[in-house]
């Protein structure tokens, strides 16, 4: 659940949103509002903040904040 949490930190401010809104099921650009340079510059912050390498093709499947999250856990995982 910590990396739930850091994650929603960092959409929420990505986004310029409230973090409460920020959950599992909500969709990035439905229910948050992310555009594509708001996606590039999530996945930006989360691949400095975590060392990681997240590419296009990373989130071409990535509809939701659990996904998203999952994703994320799989790439922290390989980096081990």
């Amino acid at each position: 659940m910590e990396l739930f949490n850091e994650l929603k930190e960092i959409i929420a401010t990505e986004l310029a949103i409230d973090e409460s809104t920020v959950v599992p099921g909500a969709h990035l650009q439905d229910d948050l509002g992310a555009d594509s340079l708001g996606i590039l510059n999530i996945a930006e912050a989360i691949a400095d903040k975590y060392k990681i390498t997240i590419v296009a093709d990373d989130l071409v499947d990535v509809t939701n904040v659990g996904e998203l999250v999952e994703m994320i856990k799989v790439k922290i995982a390989a980096k081990s």
